[in-house]
């Protein structure tokens, strides 16, 4: 009997060496951190003592949560206040030693001077002694189920204070919120509170007397138990005879985890460890796991330093259970080094691939301190670091040989790509010519002469930039039966006219794209145009930096700018005022980028008079020639936009979906025709030449033909624009939600 009485238990000396026991940081529902308590200890203690006292502490509610227990299952945890857990450890200190004694040898868990190891050896002992079969089970759901009023009974004839058996069955009764709502608890310990372990094994040692009083050999740990025999023919009875008396304690075994088995025909797991033929060893599943950890260090690890003090703190873990299990001499200790091996070299690997490291040196000097399973001598550990360094940089150099072949690859496929590309356009400005058909293939003639032919399965896009062009009937009607675009455009490279098929017309969806408009549900839309647009143009900034290395401060304030503005917009006029903020920026910097190869000043967008921005508009028209097709063909309404404002006669939706595409399609290309030379002039009229502007065509088209990844897949720039434009579709009919494209460089 504890005869120890209720307020020697909680002076203000034992709550204080309560607290400095307390190691786990969580806080409780009032978000009191272990820190905070610290810092407010006097005050806190205090007040704890005098409602201890005077009778009238009681718990806080729990948090309750549930963390992994395995793939498939949850396990409940509960998250107790600090004060709530200095109570239990100041009490778990005082009635644990008296509670102790009346324990069974077999039992191991959760209990002072013994371990996990001491129970593996324990079974080690019984097999010795010849018990070679055993009977592997566990008790269900054993913390959820414990019966509050036989445990409070099992307490009662133990502690002489029944003050004590007051502030325990507080405990067990005390609720908990979970997801904001309170659940009450009306069985089971909480796992997780300090008085939980001491309790449950309370309650199951009332199990182990009763094995004990029938002669039957045991090793429990927790609610996890071996039974062992000598015989097959011993196993049946006395398990029947387990199942009811754990009845009289409202509990049964686990029949999922339950078997029976021979030490030598079959082995058993128990605690992480298997048993077979006298041997034991690491369950490979659990070893696999280990092995599995030291990778996800090399994963999530940045630097040599926090690697080493990382492996070596998880590898001095395993020294106090696994490594004292494991043979040296064994496969599973070979397993577990190399994967440490491995590991070591896989974080070389990572590390000089993303160029944090450079040399050799650097991780030989880094690696000094990294712990190898045992003690090895100098001489080997430099070794063995020289062999993991080695084999990192044999990965990087392999996986670089490897891309570069990949890159010969993609550079093939983008070649031709950009070539079919290009030869999908037929640009046509020859004053006086005429379009037909001819068979399979549609012609541009001169005075009846032949100047450019090219297969119907072939065009996709037709450009009339010159006067005097005229088009024969039956070449209309096949390019809008094949879904071929001719667009107009004029000598100032603004596109004025287009021709497409009376198919397009969808009167439904345009109702669809006014009602969002009058709903005020057109913002996020806006905002996913102006996410898009400065997303490229700011990639695009930093791709040119990797070769310019003059924008970083720029870069860095449209990120800034992004960050800040674009998300708290609550109108279309404060959006557009940001979009002009974060593109005045943009210009600024390619005016810096371009400074050495043109006279370009900033952007300008109407009677441009310098070569770039003449250039950068005439590919806006090609552009905005492809983004009205694909407008089309996914049933939208040109003339009602979300972005820009509605404008009689002018197809504004065009101008909202261009915004997203045009740094990653016309700025990209025409930056890199100017930094190559190509050969773009203007005439005497300040206005691009044929050749020029042949050269832009073949140019953008390239682009628009190139592969990228998007939605990880590789696809044709063309392809995601019409995916855009059908994704757009799909988001004002309300079966989406639109999301920009955003390129990758």
């Amino acid at each position: 009997m504890l005869k120890i009485p209720y307020t020697s238990i909680f002076s203000k000396s034992s709550l204080y060496e309560a607290l400095k026991l307390i190691k786990s940081k969580g806080s409780g529902l009032d978000k009191e951190s272990l820190l905070m308590f610290k810092k407010n200890a006097k005050k806190e203690i205090n007040e704890l003592y005098r409602e201890l006292l005077a009778g009238t502490y009681a718990p806080q509610p729990i948090e309750k949560i549930a963390i992994a227990k395995n793939k498939k299952e949850k396990r409940p945890i509960a998250l107790s206040s600090v004060r709530d857990k200095v109570v239990q450890r100041a009490l778990v200190n005082t009635i644990e030693p008296h509670f102790d004694k009346g324990m069974s040898n077999m039992s191991y868990g959760y209990r002072r001077n013994r371990s996990t190891l001491k129970a593996i050896n324990r079974c080690r002992d019984f097999i010795n002694r010849g018990k070679f079969w055993v009977y592997k089970t566990d008790v269900r759901n054993f913390f959820e189920t414990i019966n509050h009023d036989t445990l409070l009974n099992l307490l009662d004839q133990h502690i002489e204070d029944k003050q004590i058996v007051r502030l325990i069955s507080l405990y067990l009764k005390n609720g908990g919120f979970k997801h904001q709502t309170y659940v009450e608890h009306g069985e089971g310990v909480h796992q997780g509170d300090i008085l939980s372990p001491l309790l449950s094994n309370i309650y199951l040692n009332e199990m182990d007397k009763y094995l004990e009083r029938k002669e039957i050999e045991f090793v429990r740990y927790a609610d996890d138990f071996v039974l062992f025999f000598k015989k097959k023919e011993q196993i049946q009875t006395p398990v029947k005879e387990l199942e009811s008396f754990l009845k009289t304690l409202s509990l049964h075994l686990g029949e999922k985890k339950s078997y029976q088995a021979n030490v030598f025909k079959h082995g058993f797991t128990f605690l992480g460890a298997f048993f077979k033929d006298k041997e034991v060893k690491i369950d490979n599943a659990r070893l696999q796991k280990k092995v599995s950890a030291l990778f996800e260090i090399a994963r999530e690890t940045d630097k040599s330093a926090k690697f080493v003090k990382k492996v070596n703190a998880f590898l001095e873990g395993l020294s106090f259970y696994y490594l004292k299990i494991i043979d040296p001499q064994s496969t599973q200790y070979t397993v577990l080094y190399n994967g440490l091996i491995d590991a070591s070299s896989q974080f070389v690997f990572l590390q000089r691939k993303a160029g944090k490291i450079k040399t050799k040196k650097e991780f030989k000097e880094a690696f000094e301190g990294l712990y190898f399973l045992k003690e090895v001598s100098v001489t080997e550990h430099k070794e063995t670091v020289e062999r993991i360094v080695s084999k990192g940089f044999e990965k990087y150099l392999a996986t670089k040989t490897y891309v570069k072949d990949e890159g010969k690859l993609k550079s093939n496929k983008q070649k031709y790509a950009k070539s079919f590309a290009a030869s999908s356009v037929l640009y046509v400005s020859q004053f006086g010519a005429y379009l037909g058909m001819s068979k399979n293939s549609i012609t541009v003639k001169v005075k009846g002469k032949v100047l450019a032919k090219i297969p119907k399965k072939q065009c996709e896009q037709i450009i009339i930039a010159g006067k005097a062009i005229s088009l024969s009937s039956n070449m209309v009607y096949l390019c809008a039966y094949e879904g071929i675009a001719i667009d107009f455009v004029d000598g100032r490279d603004r596109p004025f006219a287009s021709i497409f098929s009376a198919k397009n017309a969808y009167p439904k969806m345009a109702l669809m794209q006014l009602e969002l408009i009058e709903k005020n549900l057109s913002l996020p839309l806006a905002k996913a145009f102006i996410r898009g647009k400065s997303k490229n143009q700011l990639n695009y900034l930093k791709y040119l930096d990797r070769y310019h290395n003059d924008v970083e401060k720029k870069i860095a304030l449209i990120e800034q700018k992004i960050k800040g503005n674009i998300k708290k917009a609550k109108t279309n006029a404060e959006l557009m005022g940001y979009e002009g903020d974060i593109s005045a920026v943009y210009w600024q910097s390619l005016v810096q980028i371009l400074e050495s190869k043109s006279n370009f000043e900033g952007r300008v967008t109407r009677g441009a008079e310098d070569l770039v921005n003449a250039s950068l508009n005439y590919g806006y028209a090609i552009l905005y020639a492809r983004i009205q097709h694909a407008l089309l063909k996914a049933g939208l309404a040109l003339h009602i936009s979300f972005l820009h404002s509605l404008q009689d006669g002018k197809p504004t939706l065009v101008y909202d979906l261009i915004e997203e595409f045009r740094a990653f399609v016309v700025d990209r290309a025409i930056v890199s025709m100017i930094n190559k030379n190509e050969p773009l002039k203007l005439d005497a009229k300040g206005v691009l030449t044929k050749a020029s502007c042949h050269l832009i065509v073949q140019n953008v088209k390239e682009r628009l033909g190139v592969y990228t990844q998007h939605k990880k897949a590789s696809k044709k720039v063309e392809t995601i624009l019409q995916d855009q434009a059908y994704l757009l579709a799909r988001h004002v009919r309300g079966e989406a939600t639109y999301k920009p494209f955003i390129g990758k460089y």
